[in-house]
This record gives C-alpha cells, structure tokens and sequence, in this order.
C-alpha cells in the first residue's frame, strides 16, 4: 500500500542534496553504510544492479525508485564494471503521517517502486530538478523545492511489485543480526560473539545470514567498516589513519589494503576522486 503524502504539522521536508551518477564512470564500491539525519530516494535511469538494505538484497533495474530511511544500512551496486546510472535525493526534516520521523516506507510496503511506463517522464523529471538546483538562484531555489516535493509524491504514489521482501522468520532473523552488527561493527568481534550475543547457534547464524544476504556476517562487519569510513572520509577532515582506528583497525597499512580491496580505491584517493565529483563539495 502506497505511503499518503501526508506531512505531520504540514511541515515540509528539505531537499539536502542531489548526487548523479553516470553509467560512463568506472565503478567505485559505495558499500553498506547510514545516514543517521538523512533520508534518501534514488532513481534508476541506467543500468542493471542490486540494492542491498537492512541485509535483504533486491534486483533493480532502470524505472526503479529506491527508498532509504534515516539509519537504513544500504547499498547499491551495479551488475557491471561500470556505475549503475542513477540520481540521489538526500531529505531531511522528513516527518510523513503515519510513519516514524525520518521514513519513506515500512519494509513490508517495500523499499523499490517501479515506475513503469512512466519512465521517461519520471527521468526528465528528475533532470529538470538536478538543472534548477544548479542555477543557485532565488528563483531556481524556489522552483526545485516544488519540484522535488512533485518528485517525492510520484515516488511514493507507486506500489512495490513482486519483489516486495516477505517478512518471513529467516528475513526477520537477518534482520536482528544486520542491527546487531550495524551497532557494534567497531568492536573486535568474531562470529561466536555475534552468537552469544544474540544468544543463537553459529552455526545455524552463519548459514541462514548467507542464505538471504550473500555475505557471511563477518564479511558483513567488514563492509558495514568500509562504508562508515567512507562517510568520514567524504563528510570529515580527519585522517584516514584516524578514521582506521574509528571504525575498528589499529593498523593503517591493515585498514588502507581492507578499504582498497572493499572500494576500489585506497582511503585518500577516493576522497580526492569524491571531491573531484563533488566539486569540492561535501554531505554523507
């Protein structure tokens, strides 16, 4: 069932930022990371991929709508060597009726909306928000807040279709041990501590953790490290030493061959490439 858009005290959200991404650039891992005051909707112009968020993984396709709540662990990644061809809506101040502060959707509504044969209207749509945001004038601030409320109406006008993740015992379970590790990834922990903690069998943990998400948890630690390097690295001045030792490695030649590995790039250079993008600019 589609989100009324409805906001609480008729406050209206902001729009934070707008980030294209083009199919022509080579790939760089943006991994399993959060926004904690920051929503986002992502459209899907080209390319083919998968959108990973709170350890259940979707296939996506151009015409997707993605929705990330505030605290969502998320990813996208593309199906090829090269980026998958989308554009990123960062919100803030969302306050939708019915729905917690901070969410676009329930999990059982679905976090992927197609917009079927409304593709191309939706894509320059898009376009023609990113180009007014652009302008940086009074007139073009006021058009593109418009504009992007029409946006995010659309958005959430569009039912989930089949890929809508059914709330089964194993998809609940993933669920409780993707929190778990998303509020400890920082400590030294190893699969009998997950475990214990979340008084389960390893064993039985492992499994049915790789089972829906492709990963096993401790590979999931580790993407969960590189994506919150990688929000310090793009929102922050602190060294990629120190931002090492923040997100769980005392060794920065460790921290640097894991992040290059995971990325695609070691730490400084994909914040130099990031800014290079940006044009200077920074958000998370």
């Amino acid at each position: 069932m589609a989100v009324p858009m409805s906001f609480v005290h008729n406050r209206q959200p902001s729009l934070l930022y707008i980030t294209p991404q083009r199919t022509d650039d080579p790939k760089i891992n943006r991994v399993l990371h959060v926004h904690k005051s920051v929503c986002e909707l992502v459209f899907v112009n080209a390319g083919e991929g998968t959108y990973r968020i709170n350890g259940i993984s979707y296939p996506i396709f151009p015409g997707d709508f993605l929705l990330t709540n505030q605290g969502d662990l998320h990813e996208v990644q593309s199906a090829t060597h090269r980026e998958i061809g989308t554009i990123c809506f960062g919100i803030g101040e969302l306050a939708l009726r019915g729905l917690p502060p901070g969410c676009l959707t329930l999990a059982e509504d679905g976090f992927v909306r197609p917009v079927g044969r409304k593709y191309e209207q939706i894509k320059n749509l898009c376009q023609l928000l990113y180009e007014q945001v652009e302008l940086r004038t009074g007139p073009g601030r006021a058009v593109a807040h418009h504009l992007f409320l029409a946006l995010l109406t659309l958005a959430l006008s569009f039912p989930a279709d089949e890929r809508k993740e059914r709330q089964t015992e194993s998809v609940l379970l993933v669920s409780r041990i993707g929190q778990y590790i998303a509020a400890h990834y920082a400590e030294p922990l190893t699969l009998e501590q997950i475990a214990r903690a979340l008084k389960m069998s390893p064993y039985h943990m492992a499994h049915v953790f790789r089972e829906i998400t492709g990963f096993s948890p401790i590979q999931y630690v580790i993407r969960c490290r590189m994506g919150e390097a990688q929000n310090l690295l793009i929102s922050t001045d602190f060294s990629a030493a120190q931002i090492g030792v923040m997100v769980g490695y005392d060794s920065a030649s460790h921290f640097n061959s894991i992040f290059k590995r995971v990325v695609g790039l070691p730490p400084v250079r994909y914040r130099q490439w990031y800014l290079e993008m940006m044009r200077g600019k920074r958000r998370q």
